[in-house]
């Protein structure tokens, strides 16, 4: 039952900010500063610019249900959320403020009010670039010896840890009053995490309705898209809708993880997942990540260049190659069809990808002789990016390169546009 009765407009703007007013005429300076005042049903919109967070904390933690709309111009009458007007919730690695959670989280797992609303976060780029420790080099100027993220606080130089929380967190519990939650995560870039799980985190409940749709999820640790739930009745387990959404370069939590990272999308036991017209391309373990019974519904998605294999079922612990799903994975939707492994060429910058192409992980399907091999190694990967071919397996356990930080510029570059004019999430105004 929603009741936005006393909802209201709020405004936040990096340059014209001040204050806590928060209206069109007089914005906030940032969100953190206005999330105190907040209600439920409330509507945030965003100018461009770069964001921190209260007192350069690097978080925003949400305890009711919100709207928040990024990527306007300073008047708030023109939006290019991935062009002009890019609203960037970024951090501070030296700050004295640093606070350990999601860059931008609306937690309800302990919400009972009778004011439920609907949930919106749209056209907000999460880059935990600046947030991000990295060895031999913290400067927030100089990406290109950002190399190997660092996951230890240095006391010698005041770096606080490289945060290993989600870019965008949404997490609901019960819902009171058989009310139904709605969430909606749409248009959004999130980058450079340094994840121990889900990079975008959605947890719904029982009678939830989420739609995931036409986001960048590049260059980040553990899992890009985690569809998730508290729920395990067997009556009405949360809806997922994931579509138009692009998840590149999903690394493992470090050289040696096995769990939990290095996998592109992730449905958790209890979800029911429709999932169509993504790209999932480039873990270093797993494509599509399937817990429980409910059956997943895969239909029309690009699945290709996970390492270890495509498709894994976690009950019964079935690994399967991408061609042999429909045949043999036992909780997949009978109605999936259309899912490819197709050669796919990243527009991402030249010295980036040779630096990607010289990671070195360790090769798990030698340590875990039951997981089947793709055919994605590692000229396929090279070829992709647009690099000569070589010789050479990719093996041994310690890297020159560990998530090295990506620029704005490139993600977006990589994420403007559909992959084979089909696939995956596009520019959005």
């Amino acid at each position: 039952v929603a009741n936005d009765s006393f909802a209201r407009d709020w405004y936040v703007s990096s340059t014209k900010g001040k204050g806590k007013k928060g209206t069109k005429l007089k914005p906030a300076k940032d969100l953190g500063n206005i999330i105190s005042k907040l209600k439920s049903g409330d509507s945030i919109f965003i100018a461009g610019g770069v964001y921190f967070g209260k007192g350069k904390n690097g978080m925003n933690l949400i305890k009711v249900p919100v709207k928040i709309t990024g990527g306007y111009d300073e008047t708030f009458t023109k939006r290019e959320p991935w062009g002009a007007y890019k609203t960037i919730f970024s951090g501070d690695v030296k700050t004295m403020n640093w606070k350990i959670g999601p860059r931008l989280g609306i937690d309800l797992m302990k919400y009972r009010e009778k004011n439920v609303s609907p949930i919106l976060i749209d056209g907000i780029i999460i880059d935990n670039g600046n947030r991000n420790s990295y060895k031999g080099n913290t400067s927030s100027n100089d990406i290109g010896k950002q190399l190997v993220i660092n996951r230890r606080a240095n006391p010698k130089n005041g770096t606080n840890p490289t945060p290993d929380q989600s870019g965008i967190q949404v997490l609901v519990s019960k819902m009171p009053y058989n009310s139904k939650w709605d969430i909606t995560v749409k248009n959004c870039i999130i980058m450079n995490i340094a994840s121990s799980k889900g990079v975008l985190h959605v947890g719904g409940y029982k009678d939830s309705i989420v739609k995931i749709n036409n986001n960048l999820v590049i260059n980040n640790t553990g899992i890009g898209i985690y569809a998730d739930t508290k729920y395990h009745g067997k009556a009405n387990p949360p809806k997922f809708l994931i579509e138009n959404n692009t998840v590149l370069f999903t690394w493992k939590y470090d050289v040696l993880a096995s769990s939990f990272s290095g996998v592109s999308f992730s449905a958790n036991s209890g979800v029911d997942a429709i999932v169509k017209n993504n790209v999932f391309a480039f873990g270093d373990r797993i494509g599509i990540q399937k817990g429980g019974k409910t059956p997943l519904l895969l239909k029309d998605n690009i699945i290709t260049g996970n390492l270890n294999t495509d498709y894994w079922e976690t009950v019964g612990d079935a690994k399967i190659l991408l061609k042999d799903i429909e045949d043999e994975a036992e909780y997949l939707h009978e109605d999936s069809e259309n899912n490819i492994s197709s050669l796919i060429k990243i527009p991402v910058n030249k010295t980036w990808g040779k630096l990607y192409a010289k990671r070195v992980i360790i090769n798990r399907n030698k340590m875990e002789a039951n997981i089947k091999a793709t055919n994605s190694g590692a000229n396929a990967l090279r070829g992709m990016l647009g690099l000569p071919l070589q010789a050479g397996n990719v093996k041994g356990v310690s890297s020159p390169v560990w998530l090295h930080r990506l620029s704005i510029k490139d993600a977006v570059t990589a994420g403007t546009h559909k992959y084979n004019e089909k696939y995956g999430c596009g520019i959005k105004k």
